[in-house]
């Protein structure tokens, strides 16, 4: 009995060791990247954004920092190397919930501050530049800096090193630089020389100062790219289309407005004329007002009026392209508009009702640029999706319930049909996104009220993951959930709703 006993102890002792370890093993160990995270300490802590830790600004209210996802970038940091003469990068590890305006800020901090390892790397930046204000809008990279940019040793290094650094961590074509609020401009051969949009430079000194030297060194003719302001379907906001412009003898005004004269390149996608046919700039001259201020007066043929379609909203967005587009030349304040009266005399009375005898700036028409976003509404002619463009706020706060509402609308185009039912209200779908996913809530009627077959019920719903997934719309969404009035859905007529959709390409009708 007594060896019983003991041998009952043993075994219930060795179970308990046993299921200790087992715990052990299933507890998941606390990581250290854990640990840094809450407590934001050395290493990876130090490389931790502040705005890792917030809701982006156009993302609403503050979000609890713990429930955010916080992935690890690898980023790289472009410094110039003293013994090879070239820039190299220097690679870093942050973490972010996503590559967006506030990570980027904080990047260009870092290359600001300098180099951590190799000895020979140097900022080719001010150690004093500061960072005012970083944008990142369709394939275009905006940061404004302080002036002390300008004090940088090497001026083609540091933007090349800038832009270069920008360029490897935002899926971005072009870089424009500004200082206090004004477009960076170069100085070549004692000549200030406009930037327009950068691209990627190359990596040896030698190359960096020959590609300037090619594209900025003719007095008399460069090319540069610039973004331009065109109106969207509507005519209530400005969208930019890059162009590359030509420029004689270093008048930038005559070359971008005889490029938003020809119109848009890509009209078809979602961007749409603002100056009317037939327009001619007859002149541009250098005027300045009595606080010494400059500003540009533009001549113009009697076209610009007698062929502007009635209304306000076209004459707005004829008046604020031209302004946009012009407003962030260096030191000019503002715009003179006048046009020939059918007589040869110039005139600057309202075409419609906008006073044109005063100084015009972009103040005039705030907010007025959009963000172009892509919908995808049904062919009428079989099940495929058909991609429209659209403009919306370009701060809007709610992106993805915006977007929904554009969607729940009637397409533009013809051979295009609805996807959301007209009895639907855009203030009746609710979106809520959290960590890419969307989840969808429409009411019963919807479903009720989607066509009865089946690759048509398909198609509908495809059109709303596609349109908040696309990347275009910038939504962050990989994944689409949907619900009935807070209420999951397993199947609908055969097609189940129980799991998230993802991004169906091959729904999408080719453009021709």
């Amino acid at each position: 009995m007594r060896r019983l006993l003991l041998l009952l102890s043993t075994i219930f002792i060795m179970l308990l060791l046993v299921a200790c370890s087992v715990s052990n093993i299933l507890k998941e160990p606390e990581k250290d990247e854990d640990k840094k995270i809450s407590g934001l300490g050395s290493s990876l802590g130090d490389d931790i954004p502040e705005a890792a830790l917030s809701e982006d600004k156009d993302g609403g209210d503050e979000i609890d920092p713990s429930r955010l996802s916080l992935n690890k970038t690898g980023i790289n940091l472009y410094f110039y190397d003293k013994t090879t003469e070239q820039l190299s990068p220097e690679s870093r590890t942050i973490l972010t919930t996503r590559i967006g305006p506030e990570a980027l800020e904080y990047v260009l901090n870092e290359l600001i501050e300098g180099p951590k390892e190799a000895e020979q790397l140097v900022s080719a930046l001010s150690k004093d530049t500061e960072i005012k204000s970083v944008e990142i809008s369709e394939d275009i990279v905006t940061v404004d800096m302080s002036e002390k940019f300008y004090e940088s040793e090497d001026m083609a290094l540091a933007r090349a090193c800038l832009v270069n650094t920008i360029l490897d961590f935002v899926n971005a074509d072009y870089v424009k630089l500004m200082v206090e609020g004004w477009e960076a401009t170069a100085f070549i051969d004692n000549r200030e020389v406009m930037l327009g949009l950068l691209t990627r430079y190359p990596m040896t000194h030698t190359e960096i100062q020959a590609l300037e030297a090619q594209t900025f060194g003719n007095p008399e003719i460069s090319r540069i790219n610039r973004e331009l302001y065109f109106q969207d379907y509507s005519g209530k906001f400005l969208l930019p289309e890059v162009r590359s412009i030509t420029v004689r003898n270093g008048n930038y005004a005559e070359a971008i407005i005889n490029e938003l004269i020809k119109g848009p390149v890509s009209e078809g996608q979602g961007y749409y004329p603002t100056l009317p046919k037939g327009s001619m700039l007859h002149k541009t001259e250098i005027v300045s007002d009595e606080n010494d201020r400059n500003g540009i007066a533009l001549y113009f043929s009697k076209e610009f009026s007698s062929k502007v379609s009635k209304g306000t909203t076209q004459e707005i967005s004829m008046l604020s392209s031209l302004l946009y587009s012009l407003s962030s030349l260096p030191d000019i304040h503002y715009l003179n508009i006048y046009y020939d009266n059918g007589h040869g005399t110039y005139i600057n009375a309202p075409i419609e009702k906008i006073n044109l005898d005063r100084n015009l700036t972009v103040d005039l028409f705030p907010n007025k640029v959009g963000k172009r976003i892509r919908v995808y509404f049904g062919d009428s002619q079989g099940m495929l999706l058909v991609p429209e463009y659209r403009a919306v706020p370009k701060n809007e706060k709610n992106m993805a319930k915006r977007i929904m509402s554009e969607l729940a609308t009637d397409p533009i185009h013809q051979g295009c049909v609805r996807v959301i039912p007209e009895n639907i209200s855009p203030d009746e779908i609710k979106v809520e996104v959290k960590d890419g996913l969307a989840v969808v809530d429409i009411p019963n009627e919807y479903y009720e009220e989607l066509e009865l077959s089946e690759n048509r019920i398909i198609r509908d719903i495809y059109a709303v993951v596609n349109t908040l997934t696309d990347p275009e719309n910038s939504c962050y969404i990989n994944k689409v959930q949907f619900t009935a009035e807070g209420k999951k859905i397993d199947n609908f007529k055969d097609v189940s709703l129980s799991e998230p959709f993802v991004m169906n390409l091959a729904l999408i009708k080719e453009e021709k």
